[in-house]
C-alpha cells in the first residue's frame, strides 16, 4: 500500500511504534498486542486492515481502525447494520428486489 502524504503534515506522522503508542495513549493490553503484530509483520501503524478511511479519506491509523470496527461490531445499529428492511434511494426494499 502507498501512503501520500501533505509535505506540510509529514512531520506529524510517528516513525516509530514507541512514538506511535505515545501518541495514541492508553491501549489495552489486546489493542497493544494486535498492534505489535501488525507492525511486526511489516505493516505501518498509520494504516489498517480493513482499508478504512476517515471522512477526509485518508486512511484511518491503526488503533483507531481497530476501535471504530469493535464499536462496529458492538453497536451496529448505529452503523446500519443488521436493519431488517432497509428502503433504498430508488424506493426499493431489500426484500423486494429481484435478485
Amino acid at each position: 500500500m502507498i501512503i501520500y502524504v501533505k509535505k506540510d503534515t509529514e512531520d506529524l506522522l510517528p516513525t516509530g511504534l514507541e512514538q506511535y503508542e505515545a501518541k495514541i495513549g492508553y491501549m489495552t493490553p489486546d489493542e497493544r498486542k494486535e498492534l505489535r503484530e501488525w507492525v511486526a509483520a511489516g505493516n505501518l501503524t498509520i494504516c489498517n486492515p480493513w482499508y478504512m478511511a476517515g471522512e477526509d479519506g485518508r486512511p484511518l491509523d491503526y488503533i483507531n481502525a481497530s476501535r471504530t470496527i469493535d464499536d462496529m461490531v458492538r453497536n451496529p445499529e448505529d452503523y446500519g447494520i443488521g436493519l431488517d428492511q432497509v428502503v433504498r434511494d430508488d424506493g426499493w426494499e431489500d426484500d423486494d428486489m429481484p435478485f
